[in-house]
């Protein structure tokens, strides 16, 4: 796990996205982190889960840290699995979560 994590950023009117593709457990938590300090730390942030794979632990602190650091921050993920977490967890009652990308405003 954590082994193919891919993390991409890109800059929309609304927001700017950190894109997850892959695990974001404890072997990608790290690099989820940095990729996400390399933002701008005032502005909106989107994490979308949409292509993430697995969730730990790891990563649902690692988007509490950029929860933190960030203004305002949503989160993009329709994957059931990745869906029961958040609630779990009740992350999705802390930030928005939508089900794209165009939701998010």
């Amino acid at each position: 796990m954590g082994n193919d994590a891919r993390f991409a950023v890109d800059t929309l009117d609304v927001c700017v996205v950190v894109r997850v593709e892959g695990d974001l457990d404890m072997a990608s938590a790290t690099s989820f982190d940095e990729t996400v300090q390399s933002t701008a730390s005032g502005s909106h942030l989107a994490i979308d889960l949409s292509a993430c794979t697995f969730l730990d632990s790891s990563g649902m602190r690692a988007i509490a840290a950029a929860a933190e650091r960030h203004p305002r921050v949503s989160i993009v993920a329709t994957d059931p699995g990745i869906l029961r977490i958040l609630e779990i967890t009740a992350l999705d009652t802390m930030l928005p979560v939508h089900a794209s990308l165009d939701e998010v405003r």
